[in-house]
């Protein structure tokens, strides 16, 4: 069992250390796709814009959202990282703490980068659904605006964001939260003074909320593409021309075929019930744990 707990542990200790270098180099890889998607998000924005559609300067909110989690994330990293060099100037040389400050500032960005982006997109289809029930443009023009949406949003999650989202963003704070709980919360190698108490407290507190509203992010962004079945049906009931509830029913059938699943890479769904799965087996670990070192004592 102590074998094992040393793996894990390691295990998570290198994970979120590879984690940060993902980060910064699949997106290096992947800029000029990213470039691609923005500049079909500013296309639909743009056409948006034409329509003079309701509800276009609630776009202000979500920036400050993401502007105050950018700041938050920064500040906590500045503080925590200056304790954490004022603590160790002892023992490494100034460029590996460069290092790690830096491969830290890199992850947030990148980060606070996705959860912009996809609120960004998920504000889009909160918009295309609340107009497709008023008539006040051609079904047509905002079906294929959903649909190019819908596909930016596979292309971050496929491929632009999809590595360095399950393996820096969910992978590297998971285990940091493990790592953080055990080795300087529950078990510090000094019950008295610890010095990383503090420092393990910020970090523990700051990767818990990056998980949190990444998958909360994520249940919203599904939760909303999937309520345009919703607008379609309600579109319906009030529309008279033919060829238009012609129209509506090979899209809503098409929606039906092709119910959206926010996945990262394709293979790792990210929704709430996932996040209370996902906890319950951390959990479950770090008790096993404690009852196992609660029996050697």
């Amino acid at each position: 069992m102590t074998e094992l707990t040393s793996l894990i542990l390691i295990s998570c200790y290198e994970l979120s250390f590879i984690g940060r270098f993902i980060c910064k180099i699949w997106r290096i890889f992947f800029d000029d796709s990213l470039s691609t998607v923005l500049t079909t998000l500013e296309t639909v924005h743009e056409k948006l814009i034409r329509l003079n559609v309701d509800g276009l300067k609630k776009i202000k909110n979500i920036n400050w959202i993401s502007i105050v989690i950018i700041i938050v994330n920064i500040m906590v990293i500045i503080i925590s990282s200056t304790i954490w060099i004022i603590m160790q100037k002892h023992m490494l040389d100034i460029i590996d703490m460069v290092i790690i400050v830096v491969l830290n500032i890199c992850q947030c960005f990148c980060f606070c980068e996705y959860i912009l982006l996809i609120s960004y997109m998920k504000w889009m289809i909160y918009i295309i659904n609340e107009q497709i029930p008023e008539r006040k443009s051609c079904l047509s023009t905002f079906r294929d605006m959903y649909f190019e949406v819908i596909e930016c949003l596979h292309q971050v999650n496929r491929s632009i964001y999809g590595v360095p989202a399950i393996v820096g963003f969910i992978g590297a704070n998971v285990a940091e939260i493990i790592f953080t709980i055990y080795g300087y919360l529950l078990f510090p190698r000094d019950y008295i003074n610890d010095p990383y108490l503090v420092i393990s407290f910020i970090w523990l507190l700051m990767r818990t909320v990056n998980v949190i509203v990444l998958y909360k992010i994520g249940d919203a962004t599904e939760k909303e593409v999937n309520r345009m079945s919703l607008a379609l049906h309600q579109r319906s009931l009030i529309e008279k021309n033919p060829r238009i509830k012609r129209q509506i029913k090979c899209f809503f059938l098409r929606r039906l075929h092709e119910h959206f699943h926010f996945e990262l890479y394709g293979m790792c769904h990210v929704n709430i019930r996932q996040l209370f799965s996902l906890s319950n087996i951390a959990i479950g670990y770090l008790v096993i744990q404690v009852l196992f070192k609660l029996n050697k004592l």
